[in-house]
């Protein structure tokens, strides 16, 4: 190999470290988004911003893509949550049976659970699959929503 082609395999290699270093960096912030952006890509719902995650655990990765996943997103006061969910969701009578199922099986702690006395709740249907199953609960404040998905 000669020297000067030793050279520009050098210096192609210094000018990508840079590229992969920003590459890197806008990986991390766009994965670490806020929720809703998930939730509008699963369920095409559009939701206000969260102001962040409480709460969060599922039941893991696995090959079919099924499984449960829970969330507690907090929302400013006057965010317009409970309207949008309004708009955009159907409301539920009662999710307090599904809802605590699920809740069971991913182990959430009592205090990480919504209070179904103070809540509405509402679904929307999984725009490719209707066996999913999607409950979106708000509290009385609009402060707090609890987003529970089952993937089958």
């Amino acid at each position: 190999m000669a020297e000067g082609e030793s050279m520009w395999k050098l210096m192609g290699g210094l000018l990508a470290l840079p590229v992969l270093l920003v590459l890197s960096v806008l990986m991390i912030f766009w994965g670490s988004g806020d929720y809703v952006r998930t939730v509008q890509l699963n369920w095409e719902l559009e939701l206000p911003a969260s102001e962040g995650c409480l709460y969060e655990t599922d039941s893991g990765a696995s090959f079919s893509g099924d499984g449960e996943r829970y969330h507690v997103l907090a929302y400013a006061d006057d965010s317009g949550l409970e309207e949008t969910l309004t708009e955009e969701a159907t409301p539920v009578s009662s999710a307090e049976v599904p809802v605590t199922e699920i809740l069971d099986l991913l182990a959430v702690p009592a205090d990480q659970r919504p209070d179904f006395s103070d809540c509405r709740g509402f679904t929307a249907a999984h725009p490719t699959d209707e066996r999913n199953r999607l409950y979106l609960l708000v509290n009385s404040a609009g402060t707090r929503l609890y987003v529970v998905e089952c993937f089958f």
